[in-house]
């Protein structure tokens, strides 16, 4: 009975330590702490006659007691321990809260790319449908393209015919240009043999006067460079004297043309006299055609008075702007041809 005191009382203070929980477990040892105290008011030979009955349910109750304690200590620790990992859960949950605003950021602007993938799916199957309408035409056009080349063949075939005949026309207005030029020389005493004008005087110069003559023509006294022109020459002098361009620079000098052609010493051997040069007095620097034959060369000197024969370069110019001649023919010709203004000379 003495420790019945001690006993309640410790119960007593479990009982506040323990959880909400462990309350209802507990209720039963407060309903027997009342059953104690009620049979403590029972008479006290009722109470010595039950103490040894109450000692051993006391002492049944209280190892009762502990073994509960002890469970419900292992459930505390139980609780605590889940407490802690309520806690820790907590924190997951709220990383877990943003990934989740994250995702959902992130499907919203993926349906955002989707409706904008819709509309370009659209615009492209409109496209689509443009271009399967254009097949057609398209099946046409190369349905057409052979045709299309041949005609391309037949039409390059004529171009290059075109050119061809916008050559020759050149061509032509070319020659009748060259004809129209050399007529116009000719008209005036001039004689055309392979590309080059010759003119016969009709009067008496010097050497150097005769050169001064062909410079106011655009040409020089005639050089000599194969047998065919010297075969010319010697037939136009036909056995008369005439002066040609062949000189040299005092009794020892070297002959040259005055038209700056180069002088070939052995091919003239065979057009000098034989026995010429031979510089009789001294004073024969100048050459001229004496006779009516391939070696016909002579030198003499350069005061004598001969014929003499100029030579021109055909040089294709441009047509006079008002042919047939009229009143203003000889200004037109001065301002746009040079062989035109030979034209407005007499020759000597």
């Amino acid at each position: 009975v003495s420790l019945l005191p001690k006993v309640l009382h410790w119960l007593h203070i479990t009982y506040n330590l323990l959880p909400r929980g462990v309350h209802l477990v507990l209720g039963r040892l407060l309903t027997v702490r009342a059953a104690v105290i009620f049979l403590m008011l029972v008479p006290v030979a009722s109470v010595l006659l039950q103490a040894i009955l109450c000692k051993s349910l006391v002492l049944g109750t209280v190892s009762d007691v502990k073994t509960n304690a002890q469970l419900l200590k292992g459930r505390v620790d139980n609780i605590s321990t889940l407490s802690s990992e309520i806690k820790r859960n907590r924190g997951g949950v709220a990383a877990a809260g943003i990934q989740v605003q994250m995702v959902s950021a992130s499907l919203d602007r993926m349906r955002s790319q989707i409706r904008r993938l819709e509309t370009s799916v659209k615009e492209a199957n409109a496209r689509l449908q443009i271009l399967m309408s254009s097949w057609e035409e398209v099946d046409k056009f190369n349905a057409q393209i052979p045709e299309l080349k041949r005609d391309l063949d037949k039409a390059r075939a004529l171009n290059a015919k075109v050119r061809g005949l916008q050559r020759g026309l050149e061509n032509v207005s070319q020659l009748f240009q060259q004809q129209n030029d050399i007529l116009q020389m000719v008209s005036q005493g001039w004689k055309y043999f392979r590309g080059n004008f010759y003119y016969s005087s009709q009067v008496t110069r010097t050497w150097y006067s005769a050169q001064q003559f062909c410079l106011s023509r655009d040409s020089h006294l005639t050089s000599v460079t194969s047998e065919s022109e010297q075969e010319l020459l010697y037939r136009t002098a036909g056995g008369l004297l005439y002066w040609i361009g062949l000189s040299k620079a005092g009794s020892e000098g070297y002959w040259y043309w005055v038209d700056d052609l180069l002088f070939n010493k052995v091919q003239s051997v065979k057009f000098w006299i034989p026995g010429e040069p031979n510089n009789t007095g001294n004073n024969e620097h100048c050459a001229d055609i004496k006779m009516s034959s391939l070696q016909s060369r002579n030198d003499a000197s350069c005061d004598k008075e001969f014929l003499f024969i100029c030579k021109q370069p055909y040089m294709p110019s441009e047509p006079c702007q008002d042919w047939p001649p009229s009143s203003n023919f000889k200004l037109q010709c001065l301002l746009n041809s040079r062989k035109c203004g030979s034209l407005l000379h007499t020759p000597g």
